[in-house]
């Protein structure tokens, strides 16, 4: 697994989020299903964190790392309390239809990531949680990670719904995702999938164990 270079190309594109891509790195990545955060509880978080970064100058557009970068010691801490730890936090509150709690429909979502494992890309560790999925992937070339998300989502949503009989949407649109910078900070996202399903009983989520290195 390659590492984050500041001083290589890097693609930079935005929804609510900002992405970026570097050819070649590993990405942190979690999805969710639709339901997993109430819209308002959203809403509220996107408008907090868009004022507190505009209070400090400081873009919204910039990846984590980069905010961090330009923080002071308490504000870092504070950043990730009450945004990236407060994010995580939402969907930890298992909102929604939790339909991944179901380990048939794990199944489904193991059975997807794992699949072009080798060939499109890296897989590294996991966690299949009842709303939303965490992973580390690191994509080969040609091999988009937005193009690898869509696929994971677009099989996993088919074969969930079919199982279910019903239709419609069943993953949120847009993904969280930020480039592995070192390797302490892989260990660190490691310990963080493996520690993510703590509170939940077994049989409510799916845990794969790769540990790949930097």
């Amino acid at each position: 697994m390659k590492p984050y270079n500041s001083s290589e190309e890097k693609k930079v594109s935005r929804r609510k989020l900002p992405h970026w891509e570097q050819m070649g790195c590993s990405y942190f990545v979690t999805f969710r299903l639709h339901d997993s955060i109430p819209i308002n509880k959203l809403a509220d978080w996107n408008l907090r964190r868009e004022r507190w970064l505009q209070s400090r100058k400081i873009g919204r557009n910039l990846p984590y790392e980069e905010i961090i970068a330009n923080l002071s010691g308490d504000q870092k801490k504070e950043y990730y309390e009450v945004f990236w730890k407060g994010y995580h936090d939402m969907l930890d509150g298992c909102h929604g239809s939790c339909v991944l709690r179901e380990p048939e429909n794990a199944k489904i979502v193991s059975d997807a990531l794992l699949y072009f494992h080798g060939e499109r890309y890296q897989m590294g560790d996991f966690a299949i949680m009842p709303n939303h999925v965490h992973v580390i992937v690191t994509p080969h070339e040609d091999h988009p990670l937005e193009k690898i998300l869509h696929s994971w989502k677009r099989y996993a949503a088919r074969k969930i719904n079919l199982n279910r009989n019903e239709t419609g949407q069943l993953w949120q649109h847009e993904s969280y995702d930020h480039i592995v910078r070192n390797a302490e900070q892989l260990k660190r996202i490691q310990a963080y999938i493996e520690n993510n399903p703590k509170n939940l009983s077994q049989g409510e989520f799916l845990y794969y164990q790769s540990r790949t290195s930097l």
